[in-house]
């Protein structure tokens, strides 16, 4: 599983490809999505609710209502990047660092996730 700072170094590569703001700092996403770790340990990325779109779309509805659209599309794609990367390096421990992001990269782009945009449920 990647450490926090390759999850940063993620999202420093999602910000200079453009698909998040300048000044979005995701560690509060990636602290929201590693709570599972000590319940369910390292697999928590297959059993929590908050690695699923719902689940994150669940924990952003429930953030303050002066938290902008932008900032909620931003955490959106940082925490489907974060699940991608998790994913990746489960599928791929064979990669090294930089190679794992290009990796979860592609495959973040290929989903679509570039695209997402924060809408609130229901």
């Amino acid at each position: 599983m990647p450490t926090r700072r390759v999850h940063l170094k993620f999202d420093q590569y999602l910000w200079e490809h453009g698909v998040i703001l300048d000044d979005t700092y995701g560690d509060s996403v990636h602290k929201r999505l590693d709570k599972g770790l000590s319940k369910y340990g390292p697999d928590h990325q297959f059993m929590d609710y908050y690695h699923t779109e719902e689940g994150i779309r669940y924990w952003l509805d429930n953030m303050p209502e002066t938290m902008s659209q932008d900032r909620k599309t931003d955490y959106m794609r940082i925490a489907l990047g974060h699940m991608v990367l998790d994913e990746m390096a489960y599928r791929r421990p064979d990669l090294n660092e930089d190679d794992l992001i290009k990796a979860a990269y592609r495959s973040f782009i290929q989903r679509g996730y570039h695209r997402k945009y924060y809408k609130a449920l229901g």
